[in-house]
């Protein structure tokens, strides 16, 4: 009998998209569409990115199972585009949203910040250089003190979540859904806002272009950036090789 797929939940912006402005890895993208077309891992992503974008790159890389939105705060399946609220979003935050959003807009007038379209739970607020996100981040903190939410800097944005949403947490519901124990899962990111995840997941990979926190937690820093991190992490699971992978 075929040994089942490797499950593989990798992040987005920083593994699989560049920067804005940079060209993606098309010829990198479609062999990992390859590797997951072919049930030779089971891939599914995680990252801040709102679900119409992840069903997009989903959809693209051939990914069959469901994806983890919203820093967890929603999963989503490509294929059915079946959406989940994540249990801890707190029906007080979803009441206080608009008002939310509504002080932001306030806080940002004027200015070149946007509140980023798209999203549904997470509220991601974008400065256009990204040396002001110390400051911003104090700025909405001060707006919302004593509101349910939780603010961190992800390094491109000052993201607001419900508090009690994280990607680990969203990771725990996607087990649950899948059937696929956390300690089975391998978990690919590269910035500090990935660090929950990373330290969830039964073994954690990262490309070349990670943050220092992440290579000091991960069982595995590929050589190679990017894409072709993500393809040289992705090639190791499959073959079980990679560091600290459960053996099947």
């Amino acid at each position: 009998m075929p040994r089942a797929p490797r499950a593989v939940i990798c992040d987005v912006d920083g593994c699989l998209v560049p920067p804005r402005g940079e060209s993606w890895d098309f010829a990198g993208l479609g062999r990992i569409a390859e590797m997951s077309g072919k049930n030779q891992v089971k891939l599914a992503l995680c990252s801040g990115r709102p679900p119409a974008f992840q069903e997009a790159l989903a959809r693209a890389l051939l990914i069959s199972s469901y994806c983890i939105c919203e820093n967890g705060a929603l999963l989503m399946h490509p294929l059915t585009k079946h959406l989940i609220v994540h249990p801890n979003v707190p029906r007080e935050f979803l009441t206080e949203r608009p008002n939310i959003i509504a002080e932001i807009q306030k806080l940002v007038a004027g200015t070149s910040t946007v509140v980023e379209f798209g999203k549904e739970v997470l509220i991601s607020v974008n400065p256009p250089n990204k040396e002001e996100l110390p400051h911003l981040l104090q700025a909405v903190k001060d707006i919302l003190h004593g509101l349910p939410v939780a603010l961190f800097n992800s390094g491109r944005s000052v993201e607001v979540v419900p508090k009690g949403v994280t990607k680990d947490a969203g990771l725990a519901l996607w087990s649950e859904i899948e059937g696929i124990p956390v300690s089975l899962v391998t978990s690919i990111g590269d910035a500090d806002n990935d660090l929950d995840i990373l330290g969830a997941a039964g073994t954690a990979a990262a490309p070349a272009n990670c943050t220092p926190a992440v290579r000091n937690i991960v069982d595995y820093v590929s050589p190679y950036p990017m894409v072709e991190g993500v393809l040289d992490i992705l090639s190791q699971v499959q073959q079980e090789e990679l560091p600290g992978l459960q053996k099947g």
